[in-house]
């Protein structure tokens, strides 16, 4: 394996495990969710690099997942990655960034009845605030 290939896959796993730690807090899944965006980055970049093209300095997946598409098979959900990558936005911006209007991303939480979704973003719908969590 190319050596820079094994560097985007180190960087990459490096933001998995740091996504991981993040979504164990929920006011922290945007933070977790913006980690979850550049883990995909550098697996596409790892993948274009690996193709002997040279990797483009942009942070959008859809454009990136486009360079690969007909070159190898990817078993990816691209309304998924649309998702992520709309998140990497919303994480940049904080007019975007989940303050106003859309809230914080979902935090799934498991029950024993099954899924429920919870906002993050303190509002009433959640049962939980983040507040004591963000207090200034």
């Amino acid at each position: 394996m190319k050596k820079r290939v094994e560097q985007w896959l180190h960087f990459a796993q490096i933001d998995i495990e740091s996504a991981k730690a993040l979504n164990e807090k929920e006011y922290l899944t945007q933070t977790a969710a913006f980690h979850c965006h550049q883990a995909v980055e550098k697996l596409l970049k790892s993948l274009i690099e690996n193709q002997e093209e040279n990797v483009p300095r942009i942070h959008n997946l859809e454009v990136l997942f486009g360079i690969l598409e007909n070159r190898i098979s990817l078993p990816i959900d691209e309304e998924v990655l649309v998702q992520i990558n709309e998140v990497y936005i919303d994480t940049r911006y904080p007019s975007d960034a989940g303050l106003i209007p859309k809230g914080r991303p979902y935090f799934l939480k498991l029950k024993d009845s099954g899924a429920e979704k919870k906002s993050t973003d303190g509002e009433e719908k959640t049962g939980e605030s983040c507040k004591p969590h963000c207090q200034e």
